[in-house]
């Protein structure tokens, strides 16, 4: 009886040890796919790179790239594994690339693929590239050794640093099929040998319509969400402001607002004509400011706290006419008015006809709770 036990434990014991041992072949077999682009060729196919991650000890460099071309992405995908040593895997994809030539033709079809795939996170990066993604990912520098951990590295701290919104697979989707917001993603591009964040691209529906700088890009996300510890630079009037000593000839104030908590509220007030309250508070330390200015002074805060708030207001406006010339809302004031008004019978063609004529009223109330350095 003990022997019998003794040789069902080992038969049980043998086959995870097996397994155990397998597991790092396994791996070395396999192509894990970091980051994936789209480019459209001039016949109008799909020029798919991947970004591979080398697992071998004894490969030249930690990453490959794989270029294939074709109607579709699984199509280009059968052709990628045709041209590769290894089992593609896209368990572990981080960053989805779309030059801005694919974007404005049509983003939904390529990222619904990405969605579709059980295998893929919802947290992937989503981006767009000026000029060819192919070239991007094909770049040769000594400043990185691999270029797919650099450019999710540089998205993620972004985001995660609050300098730019949000554009993960899942949030993308959620905006494109939600009848009253519009996506937005991230803008990369390529300047002299690096690559750098330039802004976000504007969507309609699946469609690019148009871009903005950083600077818009902090108002996007001031509206869309809440700012805990973003940080940001400003130049204002200083009308009224007393300096320390006398300022140079120039009637620009600039300041560097760090710590920022905000919250943002959107209200409809009028269902009939279409008009919106739009309030922002936010509460946050002057960093830095570029001009001898007696922080001592109450009134001269108060001053800055006013200036402010106008620059803001007055931006904001200008960002929010943009984006009804481009016929697109990324910030989401179709929800609100699909939530506020009943049997509205809300379509996302619909709201894109009854956004440019909306009015929006927008409120900032800023408050400096502490300054920091004077430069």
């Amino acid at each position: 009886m003990q022997k019998t036990i003794t040789r069902l434990t080992i038969l049980l014991l043998v086959p995870i040890l097996l397994i155990g041992c397998a597991e790092p072949k396994t791996l070395e077999r396999m192509g894990l796919i970091t980051t994936i682009g789209y480019d459209i060729t001039e016949n109008g196919e799909i020029l798919t790179t991947m970004v591979l991650l080398q697992i071998d000890p004894e490969a030249p460099q930690n990453f490959a790239v794989l270029t294939t071309k074709a109607n579709t992405t699984k199509g280009a995908r059968i052709k990628a594994d045709l041209k590769s040593p290894k089992k593609l895997q896209s368990g572990q994809l981080r960053v989805a690339l779309f030059s801005e030539e694919v974007v404005k033709k049509g983003l939904v079809t390529l990222a619904d693929t990405l969605a579709r795939d059980p295998a893929i996170s919802d947290l992937t990066y989503l981006a767009v590239v000026e000029g060819n993604v192919n070239k991007m990912l094909n770049m040769e520098s000594k400043k990185f050794s691999d270029i797919s951990q650099l450019i999710y590295k540089e998205l993620d701290q972004n985001i995660k640093g609050e300098n730019i919104p949000s554009a993960t697979l899942q949030e993308v989707m959620h905006d494109y099929y939600s009848d009253g917001i519009d996506p937005s993603m991230p803008i990369l591009k390529t300047s002299n040998g690096e690559i750098q964040i330039t802004g976000m691209a504007l969507i309609k529906r699946d469609r690019m319509v148009g871009k903005i700088g950083i600077e818009d890009s902090f108002y996007l996300k001031l509206i869309n969400d809440r700012y805990t510890a973003g940080s940001i630079e400003m130049s204002i009037n200083n009308e009224g402001i007393q300096y320390l000593q006398k300022p140079e000839e120039t009637d620009k104030l600039v300041v560097v607002l760090d710590t920022i908590r905000s919250s943002s509220h959107i209200n409809l007030i009028n269902k009939e004509k279409l008009e919106f309250d739009l309030e922002i508070k936010l509460n946050t330390r002057l960093m830095e400011i570029n001009q001898a200015v007696d922080l001592k002074n109450p009134a001269n805060l108060k001053q800055i706290d006013k200036e402010l708030s106008k620059k803001m207001e007055d931006d904001l406006g200008k960002l929010i006419s943009k984006t009804k010339e481009l016929g697109t809302d990324p910030f989401g004031f179709g929800e609100i008015y699909r939530k506020s008004v009943r049997d509205s019978n809300m379509t996302a063609e619909k709201w894109h006809e009854m956004y440019p004529e909306s009015k929006v009223n927008v409120k900032v109330d800023l408050e400096i709770v502490r300054t920091g350095v004077v430069e």
